[in-house]
């Protein structure tokens, strides 16, 4: 049986609005650092803005504390926004017929505990047999550990995981355990990558 792990954030819903203006606030309120929100997009896709604000804030005193202090502004700027973040398109058609394929699907993602209320606001977490956040104590990404947490519980075959995803570092998450990857962007990228789309609607041509 085919199985699909999902990343959640500009893959499945539009939050990247509300995860940069977060980003931005956060910056300029604790650690008076100005970045237009096009400087933060850009470099929070590159890997994550947990390494983006970690890169930023290495030279402070006690970086990790710096970090946890603008995660401790982040996460009540972020949530301001739940209630504007949207579906990407064509999602719920491509949930539906891979749901119709009888596939399995699962949303693995970098997100905290908000993700299960955001999926079933979105109405879509009855198409997931199972979402996985790192808050459950996981190791991010590209670490492969969930996907191997998965493979084992579910008994999923190498052969028939894809992994979706808009960002590098889940096409290694992915890489890690052997799974086929599926990148969503509509850019040229300068990493390597198996399958690129650009519209959602062309995963059904693929997997």
């Amino acid at each position: 049986m085919k199985s699909i792990v999902w990343d959640f954030d500009d893959t499945i819903a539009n939050s990247y609005p509300g995860i940069v203006s977060a980003t931005q606030r956060s910056l300029r309120e604790n650690f008076d650092i100005s970045l237009s929100k096009d400087t933060i997009f850009k470099e929070s896709k590159k890997t994550s803005v947990r390494q983006f604000v970690a890169e930023l804030l290495k030279d402070q005193e006690d970086p990790k504390q710096a970090v946890d202090l603008f995660y401790s502004v982040y996460h009540r700027y972020e949530k301001e926004y739940h209630d504007k973040i949207t579906l990407i398109p064509h999602i719920k058609n491509v949930l539906e017929y891979c749901d119709e394929k009888h596939y399995m699907q699962f949303i693995v993602t970098h997100r905290d505990q908000s993700i299960y209320d955001l999926a079933k606001s979105l109405g879509i977490e009855h198409y997931f047999k199972e979402i996985i956040s790192v808050e459950n104590g996981y190791k991010r990404k590209p670490n492969p550990e969930m996907l191997e947490y998965l493979i084992e519980k579910y008994g999923l075959s190498k052969d028939d995981l894809w992994v979706v995803g808009d960002r590098e570092i889940d096409v290694k998450f992915g890489k890690g355990v052997g799974a086929h990857t599926i990148l969503l962007n509509d850019q040229e990228v300068d990493f390597d990558y198996e399958n690129r789309v650009s519209d959602l609607l062309e995963i059904e041509k693929i997997i």
